[in-house]
């Protein structure tokens, strides 16, 4: 770590000169260093020295010149490491200016327009000013998922909890918690909506998977808003797991540790009084989420298809069962935040022949997924074919209906983060 603070001094001369190359290398060789110092040796011995180094990233972040800035974002996700920020107490404060800037900066951004009949030339140039922004939006994105992970592994250490230099009982916004909230604000206001717009405009699965591996960490971010977090997410996330191409492992991973979190926090809030009673149903689901989210890369036609689905009789494998009370699951979750992509009348025709399925072959359905079957029959009944063909005794008879015979509504978006 000798010489670093030269370094930083030194990157913030550069910066002030009308070099652009210059200051793309100074950002480069700052990047690897803050990559390759080992863990156990402290690069920023000193509480001024840290500062200064946000404070030349805040300035290099805001440079017009969109390569200088793309090196910059990378120089922040390299730099959001504990082992980096902690000299000896984390500036959450100066990190929420730097994180904030940065978001803003890929605000300001606008896509070129669509050119129908382009030039092969202006063609070449919008597309390249496409390619750079879409690297400036992943590093960024990148480096706000750093961020959460930043503020979760803090968690677990008493001293990046609060300000030392806090007077007792005095309110700072240079703490954990306060860190912690903006992240959250921050992500919904600026860091959703950029990523959507974005993506109207461009495939990238790259992008997405850091973007949907980013909202998983959220959910640790603030666990006491775990519930708040998931009803506010109002962008559709299910519809995710049902346009994944198969060919892509890692954003179908991210994809499930994100809906597998949303799932099992929207379920234990609306059932938190059967959990309560019974934690075996709770660690039944989320084995089941866990087990099968990862399988589901379907299509909404495949997705019904599967649902009305009957197992052999004479095969042991059961997955099939497995993956319909996993998808009735995630169906109960997105109808309950008000996200019907999948059309009601075959959503009901599809459950209904799901019944019949389970009736013939004597199955009984766990009670949380018998509790998403009677809801969506509810929510979809106008739109559907009659039940006739399911014996009218089969649900009032079935052991778990009656754990919910009274059952709480569903849960609703809110805007509560």
């Amino acid at each position: 770590h000798v010489g670093i603070e030269s370094v930083v001094r030194s990157l913030k001369g550069i910066l002030q000169l009308n070099n652009v190359e210059l200051h793309k290398q100074g950002l480069l060789l700052f990047t690897e260093i803050l990559k390759r110092q080992p863990v156990e040796i402290k690069l920023f011995t000193n509480l001024t020295m840290c500062k200064d180094a946000i404070g030349v990233l805040v300035e290099a972040v805001k440079c017009p010149v969109l390569e200088v800035a793309v090196e910059a974002v990378k120089a922040v996700a390299a730099i959001l490491r504990k082992d980096h920020l902690s000299c000896p107490l984390v500036q959450y404060v100066e990190l929420q200016k730097l994180i904030e800037t940065m978001l803003k900066r890929c605000a300001d951004l606008s896509l070129p327009p669509i050119n129908r009949r382009p030039s092969h030339l202006g063609h070449s140039t919008q597309n390249k000013a496409v390619l750079r922004q879409g690297q400036f939006l992943l590093s960024t994105v990148e480096g706000f998922r750093n961020a959460c992970r930043l503020a979760v592994e803090c968690q677990s250490d008493p001293l990046a909890q609060e300000n030392a230099f806090t007077a007792p009982g005095s309110e700072s916004e240079n703490t954990l918690s306060s860190f912690s909230e903006f992240l959250l604000r921050i992500c919904d206001s600026l860091c959703i909506p950029i990523v959507l717009k974005h993506s109207e405009r461009i495939s990238s699965p790259a992008l997405m998977e850091v973007f949907i591996s980013t909202l998983s960490t959220l959910f640790s971010v603030v666990p006491s808003m775990q519930e708040k977090f998931s009803r506010k997410l109002g962008i559709s996330p299910f519809s995710y797991l049902f346009v994944l191409p198969s060919s892509n492992p890692a954003l179908n991973q991210a994809c499930s540790s994100f809906l597998y979190s949303m799932c099992l926090s929207l379920h234990s809030a609306a059932e938190s009084f059967l959990y309560s009673m019974c934690l075996s149903l709770h660690s039944a689901m989320s084995e089941l989420l866990q087990r099968s989210l990862p399988q589901l890369n379907y299509s909404v036609p495949e997705s019904l298809t599967l649902l009305s689905e009957t197992p052999d009789p004479f095969c042991l494998d059961e997955a099939l069962r497995s993956h319909q009370y996993c998808l009735l699951l995630l169906l109960y979750c997105a109808y309950a935040l008000e996200d019907r992509f999948v059309p009601e009348a075959e959503l009901f025709s599809a459950i209904r022949n799901f019944l019949l399925s389970v009736q013939d072959q004597g199955d009984c359905p766990p009670p949380y997924v018998f509790r998403a079957v009677l809801y969506l029959l509810a929510v979809c009944q106008d739109k559907g074919e009659a039940l006739d063909s399911v014996k009218a005794d089969f649900i009032t008879t079935n052991q778990s209906f009656f754990k919910f015979f009274t059952f709480s509504p569903p849960p609703q978006k809110s805007d509560c983060v």
